[in-house]
């Protein structure tokens, strides 16, 4: 049986909304007419067979995700620049046959490529009306946009094996025709980068009267290695100190970014991990300024700093599957670098305010760095789990997609 709808994708790009539309679609129409390309038999010639697929099918799906037009090869060119860029192959071919429709579909905030960073060969894809698929509403738009391949596939026998869900009424009965659903709110506008400048400017305010609180809670003495209270008291401060500027930067996120999570719940993973943050920094300051000989204070800010930072990513990463290590190991490199910044301005921040100025902006640091990385990983939590282990196939370099 032939495939009606093919869907053409990049594995590095979108390879999980393509295995969550694959299995949408293909309740719908059934497997048989729904193709992606870790359907090959094992020994068949990879070329050969996606082009015959391609010049059997009605519809092809281009998958277009944040990074399906900058994805790199080996060599650092692009690959759609390569005329042998199978996903290059598969659209040109789609786009030069009759009776067949080609629709970009649009993910995880993707727009349609510029016409002038595109191969000649597919500029007519900017022609194309692009369809959207959105996270927070997935359902209803693959609906909408099986509404539409509806029409596309009628006549075709995709439209003669739909799911039991649709179980024919009698002729001779008449039925209403169903009430359409409510169309929803257009959905907001992705404004995650502005969102992370905005955390990390919350954060660094956030220092002054957070700083000051915590003193104030704890009104503590100078630490003392014979006297462990100071030290309690001083891991405390600094949970305190961060806890509030993790839960303010993480709750601006929740506000500003369509990818976060609800602001609440980011308020509260943002004022956990800040809480944590601040122990193991406080810990680590604590261990090597009064372990070590004087003239350490610097160093030991900047270990705790880098030790903070993990747990600071970790906040921006905990509600996207396959994103807590990536945004916890941008959190370290934030505290590398917020280290970087304390063993330049230390020395000359020697007051108070100037201290607090300091740890105001490393936070900033830290929170701008894990917050780019654990908010822009796409979620992939919805695809197959042997598609996720599965990331290579037996396919030739030249053939990677």
């Amino acid at each position: 049986m032939a495939q009606r709808i093919f869907i053409s994708y990049r594995r590095d790009d979108s390879r999980g909304y393509a295995g969550r539309l694959q299995g949408d679609l293909s309740r719908r129409y059934s497997e048989e007419h729904v193709f992606r390309d870790v359907e090959i038999p094992p020994g068949a010639d990879f070329g050969e067979y996606i082009t015959s697929l391609v010049d059997k099918c009605n519809v092809v799906l281009a998958i277009i995700g944040p990074s399906w037009l900058d994805a790199r090869d080996r060599e650092g060119e692009r690959r759609i620049d390569d005329p042998d860029d199978w996903v290059r192959l598969e659209i040109e071919r789609a786009l030069a046959r009759d009776g067949v429709e080609v629709i970009p579909v649009l993910v995880d905030g993707a727009r349609l490529p510029p016409r002038e960073e595109l191969p000649e060969s597919l500029l007519a894809l900017r022609r194309r009306n692009a369809f959207e698929l959105s996270d927070r509403r997935w359902d209803y738009d693959v609906g909408q946009l099986g509404q539409h391949l509806d029409v596309l596939l009628r006549g075709t026998s995709a439209l003669h094996v739909r799911p039991a869900d649709l179980s024919p009424t009698p002729t001779a009965t008449p039925v209403a025709a169903p009430t359409p659903a409510p169309a929803p709110e257009p959905e907001p506008a992705d404004h995650t980068t502005f969102a992370v400048f905005a955390a990390a400017a919350v954060a660094l305010l956030t220092a002054f009267p957070a700083d000051l609180l915590a003193r104030n809670l704890l009104n503590r003495a100078p630490l003392d290695r014979n006297d462990l209270v100071t030290v309690r008291d001083f891991i405390l401060e600094k949970a305190i100190f961060f806890g509030i500027a993790g839960a303010l930067a993480a709750l601006t996120v929740g506000f500003l970014s369509r990818r976060s999570r609800e602001p609440i719940v980011s308020g509260l993973l943002g004022l956990g991990a800040g809480i944590v943050a601040g122990a193991v920094y406080a810990g680590a300051y604590a261990g090597l300024s009064l372990s070590s000989a004087e003239g350490t204070d610097t160093a030991s800010t900047a270990v705790g700093m880098i030790a903070a930072g993990a747990f600071l990513g970790w906040a921006f990463g905990a509600e996207r599957a396959g994103a807590r290590l990536e945004a916890s190991c941008a959190g370290l490199a934030g505290g590398l670098l917020a280290g970087g910044v304390v063993g330049v301005l230390h020395d000359s921040l020697t007051t108070t305010a100037g201290h607090r100025l300091l740890s105001g902006l490393c936070v900033a640091i830290i929170v701008a760095t894990a917050g780019f990385v654990g908010l822009r990983i796409p979620r992939d939590s919805t695809a197959p789990a042997a598609e996720l282990l599965t990331r290579a196939r037996a396919t030739p370099p030249a053939m990677h997609r």
